[in-house]
C-alpha cells in the first residue's frame, strides 16, 4: 500500500473516532438553555432551618433546578400568580421542584394552598429579610448548590420566569 492511501485511511479512522467521541459527549451533556432572567441582585441563596434538624438546602434536588417562591395568602398578586401557575400545561414540572415561603402569620392563613405545594411559614420575616426582598410575589430558580440562576419579583415577571422554567424542565 502506498503512502497516500494510508494517509486517507488514517484520516478516515481519526475522523470516525472523533465523531464517536463527540456523540458520546453529546449524549451525556444536558442541553444548555438561555439563561434565566434575574431582576434581583442576590446571587447565592440563603439556607434556613425548617425545624427538626432539616434545612432548606437539604430539600434542593440534586442535579436539578429548584424553585423558591415567596408569597402570602392576603396578597392578591400572589394568589393570581399561583392560579395562573397552576393553569400552565407544564405545571407538573414546576410543582416537582417548588418550595414556597409564606409571609402569612399562621399556617391557618396559608392553608388555602395546603397540599398544593410545600409551604414554610415565615412568621418573623427572617427568611424574607435574608433574601433582601422588598416585594411579593418573588421567585428564585436555584441550582442544587444554592446558587441563584434566575429571579423575578411581581406577578408578571414571576409568571414569565416560571413559564421559562417549565419550558426548560417540562
Amino acid at each position: 500500500m502506498s503512502w497516500k492511501p494510508r494517509k486517507c485511511v488514517i484520516a478516515l479512522l481519526t475522523l470516525a473516532a472523533l465523531a464517536c467521541f463527540a456523540a458520546l459527549i453529546a449524549v451525556n451533556i444536558k442541553p444548555q438553555h438561555d439563561a434565566y432572567p434575574s431582576s434581583l441582585s442576590i446571587k447565592k441563596g440563603q439556607d434556613f432551618s425548617l425545624g427538626r434538624n432539616v434545612n432548606y438546602f437539604d430539600k434542593l434536588k440534586p442535579n436539578e433546578e429548584n424553585i423558591l417562591m415567596f408569597w402570602a395568602s392576603w396578597c392578591p398578586h400572589c394568589e393570581s400568580l399561583i392560579e395562573d401557575m397552576q393553569q400552565l400545561d407544564n405545571f407538573a414540572a414546576i410543582r416537582k421542584n417548588l418550595f414556597t415561603v409564606s409571609e402569612d402569620s399562621t399556617i391557618e392563613e396559608a392553608s388555602v394552598h395546603e397540599g398544593d405545594f410545600p409551604i414554610y411559614i415565615d412568621q418573623d420575616k427572617a427568611v424574607y429579610d435574608q433574601y433582601e426582598l422588598e416585594h411579593i410575589p418573588s421567585v428564585f430558580i436555584l441550582d442544587d448548590q444554592g446558587n441563584i440562576i434566575g429571579s423575578a419579583e411581581g406577578e408578571k415577571e414571576s409568571l414569565a420566569l416560571l413559564k421559562k422554567y417549565a419550558e426548560y424542565n417540562g
